[in-house]
């Protein structure tokens, strides 16, 4: 049960006193967590008390013994110390009163480990007895895929998925509407997400880049057999083996050019902010491919932007988003596609004035109908098919392939939404918005520079938890930056001037 909640004035006249006093009393310790100091300053919460709150009950119960947005508080400041171990968390704050302070607790009555986790579990949608069972569930063996060229990502284990998912998308079924994750997404989108758009650091009409990002996972990959096999003496077997992380599987890296056994975080970033920022996080296995984990983010994200005010113009992609589907999908939602081409046409077909094809020879080519599933018309060799009357009228004695079936070629449609994208393909634009795709990768990198990539945890809700923690500090740097070039001062005296103490002061 949940009493009270405290609003983000209130938590000011709780910690400005106490860390003004000691500050005064012992500069240095404060000054230690200096970074720390100025996150929890400026991080109003606010907006997500509504949702915290949603998390207790009203009148049942044993009423909480911490505030709740307290305890987000200080997830987010132990991310931005490079911690992802909440039991040392716990210990840290229990020995550091700035901490504690700095979160908002009394000195000496912080939570415990097991109260994060608590109100991790509280934030996270999933029935506990379905996590359970999902624990106990036994499964194959994992193998490493085979036949990865190098430099590529993983292609799409089921072929045809994504137009599927589209198809499904378009006629209204929805396969994430109960993702025991989307409360952490709607309480980063309303907090951060909108914070910023407030404070002029995301534009209301964003430009995106996505893309994936490899994680690790701290558990075994070759699972824990329960069979009784090592007894009869047979030590590689394929029996069903429990895993203890349920979502991991093998992936590949191809920026490394190695396989990593874990977990595929995929990103939007918004590229035309006054800062790079992460808007939406979405986890997928690490087989999971990008362009499947994209038309699953559209679905989930744009709605949730569209309740923050804000609209998407534009998404730029690699070349593995590009799938005639997801081009129909963001037509759907309003946004122009800049996808780079995944197979690039290797030599151009010339084109009489009405749009017919000519062979090698000059001749023009035979219709041979269009293909629907990939939008395109097939074009023939006039000499092998066609009427005989006009194949005895051509005159090569060079075929241009050895082939029976002759030389084919393929056109597409002006109304193509592939080639012919809102932004024309290959224009002065179209190549400047294409640039900023690079943004994406960077923002997935800032990542690493808050421990996930060194984080020790299995289960699907802590690595949602730290990843949108560590994405809650990205926006929180962008917002102590601009408060520093307002004030054109250093971290330092920007401290001082929120806790109302004079440089005269403190050289004294």
């Amino acid at each position: 049960m949940l009493d009270h909640v405290r609003t983000h004035e209130q938590y000011l006249c709780f910690m400005l006193p106490r860390i003004t006093k000691l500050f005064l009393e012992k500069p240095g310790q404060v000054l230690f967590y200096l970074d720390a100091a100025l996150k929890a300053y400026l991080l109003n919460l606010d907006r997500g008390i509504e949702i915290l709150q949603g998390c207790y009950s009203k009148d049942f119960g044993r009423p909480a013994v911490f505030d709740p947005v307290d305890m987000l508080r200080s997830l987010i400041l132990m991310v931005s110390l490079k911690i992802t171990c909440v039991s040392k968390w716990a210990d840290d704050l229990t020995k550091s009163d700035v901490l504690a302070i700095l979160c908002g607790f009394e000195p000496g009555k912080t939570p415990s480990a097991a109260a994060f986790y608590d109100f991790w579990n509280r934030l996270w949608l999933e029935d506990k007895r379905l996590r359970k069972k999902r624990k106990l569930r036994l499964r194959k063996k994992s193998k490493k895929p085979k036949n990865v060229q190098k430099g590529q990502k993983l292609p799409n284990r089921r072929p045809g998925v994504v137009d599927r998912l589209v198809r499904s998308f378009r006629k209204g079924r929805f396969f994430s509407t109960k993702r025991p994750e989307r409360l952490l997404q709607e309480l980063f989108t309303r907090v951060f997400v909108q914070g910023s758009r407030d404070r002029d650091i995301i534009p209301v009409s964003m430009i995106l880049a996505g893309d994936g990002s490899p994680f690790e996972s701290c558990s075994n990959p070759f699972g824990i057999p329960v069979c009784d096999c090592r007894n009869q003496g047979i030590y590689r077997c394929d029996c069903p083996r429990r895993y203890s992380d349920v979502y991991a599987n093998w992936g590949y890296d191809s920026s490394r050019d190695v396989y990593f056994w874990g977990r595929n975080l995929y990103t939007f970033s918004c590229v035309n902010g006054e800062s790079e920022l992460p808007v939406f996080l979405r986890f997928g296995q690490g087989s999971r491919h990008d362009s499947v984990l994209f038309a699953f983010s559209v679905v989930e994200a744009w709605p949730l932007f569209s309740e923050a005010g804000l609209n998407v113009n534009v998404f730029i992609g690699d070349s593995a988003h590009d799938a005639n589907a997801l081009y129909a999908l963001l037509d759907d939602y309003g946004s122009k596609p800049v996808i780079e081409l995944k197979n690039k046409p290797s030599s151009l077909i010339p084109l009489n004035e009405q749009g017919i094809p000519l062979c090698p020879k000059g001749f023009l080519m035979q219709y041979w109908g269009f293909d629907e599933k990939k939008s395109r018309f097939k074009w023939r060799c006039p000499k092998v098919v066609g009427k005989k009357s006009n194949r005895n009228k051509i005159d090569c004695t060079t075929p241009c392939t050895n082939s029976s079936y002759g030389f084919s070629c393929y056109t597409k449609p002006e109304w193509d939404r592939r080639i012919f994208t809102d932004i024309p393909r290959g224009s002065a634009l179209w190549k400047q918005l294409y640039k900023r795709r690079s943004v994406s990768e960077r923002v997935n990198k800032r990542y690493n520079d808050f421990g996930l990539d060194t984080a020790r945890v299995r289960e699907n809700c802590y690595w949602y938890h730290l990843a949108h923690l560590a994405a809650m500090n990205v926006h929180l740097d962008a917002w102590v930056k601009q408060e520093l070039k307002k004030a054109g001062v250093d971290k330092k005296e920007l401290l001082l001037r929120f806790l109302g103490i004079s440089m005269v002061t403190v050289c004294a």
